[in-house]
């Protein structure tokens, strides 16, 4: 544990940063399931609607610093190919 003054104020400061982080990180996950869900169940609309979401809050966990760009610009590169593979599967059946 911090010793001095500045250490403990530094980590009061990580410890608050981590579980805001956490949290955006969690509610990407959630919507990210939720857009796959949705494009499983054919329902297009609902798997765009939570895909632009995810994007909104994967743009802004990044610019908190939360998330590398490059990850970022991966999820958000995955989720897209992913939903519209579903997409293109659930309209051929």
């Amino acid at each position: 544990m911090a010793r001095n003054a500045s250490a403990m104020k530094y980590h009061k400061q990580s410890e608050k940063r981590r579980l805001a982080n956490k949290g955006r990180k969690s509610s990407i996950r959630t919507f990210s399931k939720k857009a796959v869900t949705a494009a499983e169940g054919g329902d297009g609309e609902g798997a765009a609607k939570f895909e632009r979401v995810v994007q909104s809050l994967i743009d802004k966990a990044t610019k908190s610093s939360a998330l590398h760009k490059n990850t970022a610009a991966r999820r958000k590169s995955r989720l897209a190919k992913r939903l519209k593979r579903l997409q293109a599967d659930g309209a051929q059946a």
